[in-house]
């Protein structure tokens, strides 16, 4: 019984000097640090989405939203999330309106703004392109989710000319966030590894 106990205790202790020596070498490396970088970078991209699109129609989408925010918080929300992805990118190259100001839309800037952010808090330009395209995912599919929870209609947003708006302004919002984070993570530094 005694060598059971002791055996035991062995057990517990090695593994206790496995997993300080695992933290130690990944603290060592910089790994701990690259994964707190990748935490910090996307959660602040999540973040700063909620209001990228306010801070370039100077708080003009907000004011609009607020009688909606009113009455129904989460159908609110929705709308909010629902103009980063406004941008229609398909439109601006079917329609050949070259216009710069026709361009630089709030929702692309925005995610030209989140997109820099994100890549120079992750370090290196893959990092940063993966980054951002993490915060942009959960943050189109906190956009669906608050979407459906709100009861709004989001097989509207699939069909006919609306289908084309829905997709040009996820891809446009795709690729200003890829760009971006991919030019914020390579003028930020060199990558640090996982």
């Amino acid at each position: 019984m005694h060598t059971k106990i002791i055996y035991k205790n062995f057990l517990i202790n090695k593994l206790k000097r496995d997993i300080f020596n695992e933290i130690f070498i990944l603290i060592s490396n910089g790994g701990f640090v690259a994964n707190v970088r990748f935490i910090v970078s996307v959660v602040v991209g999540i973040s700063l989405s909620f209001i990228s699109v306010a801070l370039f129609t100077k708080w003009e989408s907000l004011y609009q939203l607020e009688s909606i925010f009113e009455s129904s918080f989460l159908r609110g929300l929705a709308m909010l999330l629902g103009t980063n992805f406004s941008f229609n990118i398909i439109a601006f190259l079917t329609k050949g309106e070259w216009a710069i100001t026709y361009f630089l839309a709030p929702a692309l800037l925005a995610w030209i703004f989140v997109g820099y952010i994100v890549g120079t808090i992750q370090k290196g330009a893959r990092n940063g392109v993966i980054s951002g395209l993490l915060a942009w995912v959960i943050v189109l599919l906190i956009w669906i989710l608050i979407s459906i929870i709100a009861g709004e209609d989001l097989m509207a947003f699939f069909q006919g000319n609306q289908l084309f708006m829905t997709l040009g302004g996820i891809g446009g919002s795709a690729l200003g966030v890829s760009l971006s984070s991919a030019a914020g993570g390579y003028i930020s530094g060199p990558a640090e590894e996982y």
